[in-house]
């Protein structure tokens, strides 16, 4: 008995979270662009999705789906998407979630507020960054029984922007267009390695102390498809 009324506590706490998009009725949006990398080369078979949210957050799960398609040999898109006027409205560029996403390029979401909006949106040239895998390697060479404080924040490979300026003027959103990371290393403690993801041809930041008190130096680090790895012996 114990274990049905769990399951049922479960549903009904699940089912609080549950967010339902309001489809504005015989109202259509025609979604239109093209997409590019940072070459100025059109991108092939890349998912573009408009989704409905209850937060500017665009997970498009199933039902929050308003319409969809994907690029074409000259990485031109166009779909008609439904409107919502109780959600945040927004357009995702290679959706992670999609079938189709492509793990190699970032992932970008147009986000607008909730209410009413035009009939059409146009993106033209964006531009999708590739992404690239860097290495901080941080190595205790001199035998330092001091603790390492260090820190480093680079680019978010998902990010988000406004799609209608006007929208935001008075609630403007922020979203996390970095990520940042803070820890510390003990004594004792010979290397330490941190693989992350971020945007090529971007700039990571590494700040380092050898006190809790003291104030973080800061080393700014290029990642390029040439550079990979960034060493920090001490």
């Amino acid at each position: 008995m114990k274990k049905v009324l769990l399951l049922l506590s479960f549903v009904v706490f699940v089912g609080c979270f549950d967010h339902s998009v309001s489809v504005v009725d015989n109202k259509r949006i025609l979604v239109s662009g093209n997409i590019l990398d940072t070459e100025n080369t059109a991108l092939e078979n890349i998912n573009v999705t408009a989704s409905g949210s209850e937060y500017t957050i665009l997970d498009a799960r199933a039902q929050e789906i308003l319409g969809k398609s994907s690029t074409n040999a000259a990485g031109q898109f166009s779909f008609i998407s439904l409107d919502t006027d109780n959600s945040f409205y927004g357009i995702s560029v290679n959706h992670p979630d999609h079938e189709t996403y492509r793990e190699g390029y970032a992932t970008l979401h147009f986000v607008d507020s909730i209410g009413t909006r035009g009939n059409s949106f146009e993106l033209v040239n964006i531009r999708l960054p590739s992404i690239q895998g860097f290495e901080l390697k941080m190595k205790n060479t001199s035998g330092s029984t001091d603790t390492l404080f260090y820190g480093l924040s680079y680019s978010n490979p998902e990010y988000y922007r406004k799609l209608n300026e006007n929208s935001f003027v008075e609630n403007p959103y922020n979203f996390q267009s970095e990520i940042e990371y803070t820890d510390r290393l003990l004594p004792g403690s010979i290397e330490k390695i941190i693989p992350f993801r971020t945007l090529e041809n971007s700039q990571f930041q590494f700040k380092y102390k050898f006190s809790a008190e003291a104030v973080y130096d800061t080393i700014n680090v290029e990642i390029t498809p040439e550079n990979t790895v960034y060493e920090f012996n001490y």
